[in-house]
């Protein structure tokens, strides 16, 4: 007997070990003999939960969990990661159940009242959820997506809200008050107007006088009033332009910042319909509303359609690898690539270069590639591929951007690989592509280097007052941003003064962090040395791109190519900047170009 408890927590402590160096399905084995061996110890059916969470059979991470639970019913823990496990399941009544118990024994952890809200969320059990992401909320105001979920749940109760509060005991008092002063702000900065509103009103009910909650419903109303207007126009346009594509492309975007998901889906369906054969991979938030909504099926079969109708097409294999990456059909998409790989960039480069069609072998081989673009975003990138990409030896990949070693890293080196062209043995020619994602990206100089470790790096840097207010204009251009330039430059610096590291993915944001090029310019330098990075002035280029493109030609050991002319590639125009805002940008930017030009001994002369 005391042989066998021995070597039961051995097997626990070697599952432990393994787990924590990641060889899960290893780690599952040693947890089911230690179970074996004493099927009366809750930790090991705890651990074993875990790993199976982690390995994503969820089924089997129930089990355990309940096991634990049976075993040990007073330990929160176990209870909290049942939940996650029956919400990935979809079995709401019982996460929601487990999360009852877990708060029960624990009610201190945020993200417990959170998932409970989620359960509830998908029960429509509003009342119930808004008490418990409220409570979140009240635990930690920080918690990433808890004022979206707490601003829906606020939008679908019937119920006054007032009521509700008191029955949840959360009821609006004097002690209270600023909390649910700054919840108002933040469900209006969180594009949670109408929540906001209606909380707003109950405040002002009990401190009629107060004039902070007044101005903020205010701006508000005034903010609905100009999102009525905006619907309104963008519905007017689609009527004026039924058949063009454009005109649905941007009532969904519209629709998609006022959280009106169906229309927003169905109007985005309804462009992509319209004009299949165009780039929409690039649309983020087209898809983030097309994944959100359960479209993608509708997609795929779309394109599917498409490609047998028009089998020679190029965007719609690529718009088809979109959806089947984001369905994690990984194998399905690299087929697309590679198919619109051949189609498109073989066949009409070898055609421009040498006169010749491609004969495929089954010795050409794709390879790492041999430039990369780093960035930085609205610095001159796409014009500076845009020129590379006509030069005889360079066969340029199906994307210019990728942005694997930023964002899609988890969709594997194959699926990063099949955006390149094939390599004909015995032909001179080097590939590259142009992520500016990568360059603001902390992870990207470690992925990039243990991947292709031999790349030339190319960054381009621009004054960043101009960078940033170019990028805020760009991204309202593509209606991704909806905030006016003021007030996104203030939110931004709110939110750098509580996290400085803070960088948002694909989202709008960032025209400060991006800015900062001197903290990434060391990320870079401390996996890659000197002599693999080109850093080039943008403004340079701008002057005179010929004589920079000549300098990155140089760099890559490739000969000399003259273009009959170098035409902005990514040209952009917006109004003129208040003057106040230059100033706050450039005190902003101020000591990071001091420390820049210090580390690297030249001058920027950003003034």
């Amino acid at each position: 007997m005391w042989q066998e408890f021995c070597m039961d927590k051995d097997y626990h402590e070697l599952g432990n070990s393994l787990q924590s160096s990641g060889r899960f399905d290893d780690a599952v084995t040693a947890y089911q003999q230690a179970v074996e061996l004493n099927p009366d110890f809750s930790w090991s059916y705890h651990s074993l939960g875990d790993v199976f969470l982690k390995l994503e059979r969820f089924d089997d991470a129930v089990c355990a969990y309940k096991k634990a639970v049976e075993l040990n019913p007073d330990f929160s823990w176990s209870y909290h990661n049942l939940g996650d496990a029956l919400l990935k399941l979809r079995e709401w009544e019982e996460a929601a159940a487990a999360y009852r118990c877990e708060i029960a024994l624990n009610s201190d952890f945020a993200w417990s009242f959170c998932n409970f809200g989620d359960a509830l969320t998908k029960l429509k059990q509003w009342d119930e959820a808004i008490a418990a992401y409220l409570k979140a909320v009240e635990i930690d105001g920080d918690l990433p997506g808890i004022y979206d979920k707490l601003g829906y749940v606020l939008g679908q109760t019937t119920s006054d809200l007032k009521l509700v509060l008191e029955q949840c005991q959360l009821q609006i008092t004097p002690e209270n008050w600023e909390f649910y002063l700054q919840l108002g702000k933040n469900l209006g900065k969180y594009d949670r107007p109408n929540s906001a509103i209606i909380l707003y009103n109950i405040l002002l009910t009990i401190a009629p006088d107060c004039a902070v909650v007044s101005a903020e419903l205010e701006q508000l109303l005034k903010q609905q009033e100009k999102c009525v207007s905006t619907l309104a126009s963008s519905r007017e346009i689609v009527a004026q332009k039924p058949d063009d594509c454009w005109s649905y492309y941007n009532l969904g975007a519209v629709l998609s910042h006022q959280k009106k998901w169906d229309e927003a889906a169905t109007s985005f369906l309804k462009a992509i319909e319209i004009n299949p054969d165009i780039p929409w991979w690039f649309y983020y938030n087209l898809w983030e509303v097309l994944v959100k909504q359960n479209k993608l099926d509708e997609v795929e079969n779309l394109y599917r359609g498409v490609i047998e109708a028009k089998p020679e097409a190029f965007w719609p294999y690529l718009n088809l690898g979109e959806v089947l990456t984001r369905q994690g059909k990984i194998a399905e998409a690299i087929d697309c690539y590679q198919t619109a790989s051949y189609q498109q960039t073989l066949a009409s480069i070898f055609v421009k270069n040498t006169g010749k069609m491609p004969v495929t072998k089954t010795t050409d081989t794709v390879k790492f590639p041999n430039f990369i673009i780093i960035g930085s975003q609205r610095c001159g990138t796409t014009s500076l591929y845009t020129y590379l990409a006509q030069h005889p030896q360079i066969l340029t990949p199906i994307k210019k951007e990728m942005d694997f070693c930023s964002w899609h890293f988890d969709r594997g080196i194959d699926w990063y690989l099949a955006h390149f062209p094939l390599m004909p043995e015995g032909e001179e020619f080097v590939t590259g592509e142009a992520s500016p994602s990568y360059f603001d990206c902390r992870e990207a100089p470690e992925r990039l280097y243990s991947a292709c470790p031999e790349a030339k790096l190319i960054v381009l840097l621009r004054n960043p007052v101009d960078r940033a207010i170019s990028q805020f204009y760009r991204l309202r251009e593509l209606n991704w941003e909806g905030r006016s330039l003021d007030r996104a430059i203030k939110d931004e610096i709110e939110r750098l003064n509580q996290n400085p590291e803070y960088i948002i993915g694909e989202e709008p944001g960032n025209y400060l962090a991006r800015g900062r090029y001197i903290e990434f310019i060391k990320n870079w330098l401390a996996f890659f040395p000197k002599q693999k990075l080109l850093i080039l002035k943008s403004e340079d280029f701008y002057a005179n791109a010929a004589a920079t493109v000549q300098q990155v030609l140089e760099f890559l050991n490739l000969p000399e190519y003259q273009l009959p002319e170098y035409q902005n590639a990514n040209p952009g125009s917006y109004p003129r900047v208040n003057e106040s805002v230059c100033e706050l940008l450039k005190d902003y930017f101020k000591p990071y170009n001091q420390e820049l030009e210090e580390y690297l001994g030249r001058k920027f002369d950003w003034e």
